[in-house]
């Protein structure tokens, strides 16, 4: 009769059947730090105990939470037990890497409503005379085609104002990598002077003290000359840190296939440099559409101008609440696209 044969030299015994002869091998035992049952986290993080510990905040909402007899302290530690409940529950939804993204969207959008919530509820805001006074689209009869009059001088001066703002910096960074230290110091001098001057002050310089000087602008073309030469500066800068991020011996191997300087700037260096000045360079162009706002101050029939023409005349400033909301639907898309540019292009560069 034979005997299964267990080999004691190894740690983990390996059996040895006579009848099979393969070697397998023993399970390990348990461990002891592994637990017998679930947690309470592992308890907590479950759907039940998430769909239940939302009916009880709703029943905290809907039954315990002040009304406008309590008194001040007790409403203060109702309403502030309240947040924290509803903070811990959504803490244990979004510190969770197993639930979705979408839930997690949705929880945190929650906790945001349910906080502006609040707030329209006991801070104790006159919502009406606020409506009135900001809201009142009574008073906006005949006066949008006012303010779509100064979004298209905007978006005139923005667009204008980018062209040459781009080409302003890219021949002042293509100039400083000349490395001549002559051009250099007058090029620092430019782009350290019209970094520091605020863009108000440069519009009222152009457009208020060159008349003196025999030079007189039109509004427009004043606050077009001011962003383009302001804005030129922080775009300059822009482009100097792309092309000094392509490595040199790209420069030394396009010498040495023969090309001019001016052939490797084009050729070689400027297509490598503009996936690296996208990013910056686009919100550049953003904040200066931010800043044709203050041509208003030179006059320029832009779209706060219009809107503060339309807040006198109307005596209300629901105008001037809706130039603001004009911005933020043009600039929030903006926004967000340079974020996705600079992350789809870090995203390249990383693979390459």
């Amino acid at each position: 009769m034979c005997f299964p044969k267990v080999l004691p030299c190894l740690e983990t015994p390996f059996v040895i059947d006579p009848i099979m002869s393969v070697q397998t091998a023993q399970p390990p035992p348990p461990s002891r730090f592994v637990r017998a049952r679930p947690g309470w986290l592992y308890v907590i993080r479950r759907y039940e105990f998430i769909v239940l510990t939302l009916v009880l905040l709703v029943g905290y909402a809907a039954f315990l939470l002040p009304t406008a007899d309590t008194p001040p302290a007790l409403r203060l530690i109702s309403i502030g037990g309240f947040i924290l409940l509803v903070l811990a529950w959504c803490v244990n939804i979004l510190a969770d890497g197993e639930k979705p993204d979408w839930l997690k969207g949705l929880v945190a959008l929650g906790f945001i409503a349910t906080l502006g919530w609040l707030f329209y509820r006991y801070s104790g805001t006159k919502w009406d005379r606020l409506s009135k006074s900001f809201f009142n689209f009574q008073k906006m009869r005949g006066a949008w085609p006012e303010l779509l009059k100064g979004l298209l001088v905007t978006l005139e001066l923005s667009a204008v104002s980018a062209v040459f703002a781009i080409i302003i910096g890219l021949v002042v960074a293509v100039l400083r990598s000349l490395g001549n230290r002559t051009l250099n110091i007058f090029l620092i001098a430019y782009l350290d002077i019209f970094r520091s001057i605020p863009m108000i002050v440069l519009m009222v310089v152009i457009y208020y003290a060159l008349p003196y000087v025999g030079i007189s602008l039109k509004s427009v073309t004043a606050a077009i000359v001011a962003l383009s030469v302001g804005y030129g500066a922080y775009a300059a800068e822009a482009f100097r840190s792309g092309i000094e991020s392509v490595h040199y011996g790209q420069t030394e191997a396009a010498r040495a296939l023969g090309l001019t300087r001016f052939q490797t700037m084009r050729l070689v260096i400027l297509p490598q440099a503009i996936r690296v000045v996208i990013p910056p360079l686009t919100g550049v162009l953003i904040s200066m559409l931010k800043d044709t706002a203050v041509a208003s101050v030179v006059a320029a029939p832009e779209l706060l101008k219009r809107a503060r023409e339309v807040y006198v005349g109307k005596a209300n400033p629901t105008a001037l609440v809706m130039a603001a909301m004009i911005y933020l639907v043009i600039l929030f898309p903006l926004a967000r696209f340079s974020n996705l540019l600079e992350t789809r292009l870090k995203g390249r560069l990383r693979r390459r």
